[in-house]
């Protein structure tokens, strides 16, 4: 993988993760599922509760039509509209008004304003809003894993010219957190987040979610900010 098709592909992950772990119930004219409601309710109460959220993951990409599949373990810290994730490929810095994404095999930074689209895969900025405007959800049920119960909610989104078509959430029915989500994208790939680990015992400061320059010596700047 060069560092181009990489570069993409990390984009994409913090756009999945984001919006998996930024999810809101939709508050549209839509008639929605209440019991799917009452679900998504209880998961963003506890996401925005809490001072500051880490999450340790893991991530499998995986490509149905050639049977490939990759796996990325990570963390992400969110605080109010902020956000750090970190993989072993990537850091990237939301300080709730530029993303800067830092690549240490080629010591590159790039910056990019956070509303350069709407298109929910492609920027994370705009998830938040998105999400509670242009989803419809149903609970499908609730399963065993692993020894505990938990909720299987679809979401599918109201703009069907997205490049994907179902978003499936697992959601604790004890703890209200997130267990799991798959992504099903249109291109025949899906993108699975697994939580390993569960942290909001922490209130981190703004400058967590910072990038800084002296940090890292020799770092090359692409700015792509307009």
């Amino acid at each position: 993988m060069n560092w181009i098709v990489k570069r993409v592909s990390m984009r994409k992950l913090i756009s999945f993760i984001i919006t998996i772990l930024l999810l809101n119930p939709p508050l549209t004219g839509v008639t929605q599922d209440e019991k799917a409601a009452e679900i998504l309710d209880g998961l963003s109460d506890l996401m925005n509760s809490a001072p500051s959220v880490k999450i340790d993951f893991t991530f499998i990409i995986t490509d149905l039509k050639d049977g490939m599949t990759e796996e990325i373990e990570g963390n992400i810290v969110m605080k109010d509209n902020k956000y750090r994730l970190e993989t072993m490929e990537m850091v990237s810095w939301f300080d709730g008004s530029s993303v800067y994404t830092y690549m240490p095999d080629v010591n590159e930074l790039m910056i990019s304003d956070n509303a350069e689209t709407e298109d929910i895969l492609s920027n994370p900025v705009n998830l938040f809003s998105i999400y509670r405007e242009k989803f419809r959800y149903r609970l499908i049920g609730e399963t065993s894993q692993s020894g505990k119960t938990l909720y299987e909610v679809d979401l599918h989104p109201l703009d069907l010219d997205q490049a994907y078509h179902t978003i499936k959430l697992f959601i604790e029915k004890d703890k209200k957190s997130l267990h799991s989500a798959v992504v099903a994208a249109k291109d025949g790939s899906r993108y699975t987040l697994l939580v390993d680990k569960f942290d909001d015992r922490h209130d981190l400061p703004d400058d967590f979610f910072s990038f800084t320059k002296d940090d890292y010596p020799g770092v090359e700047v692409i700015d792509m900010r307009w």
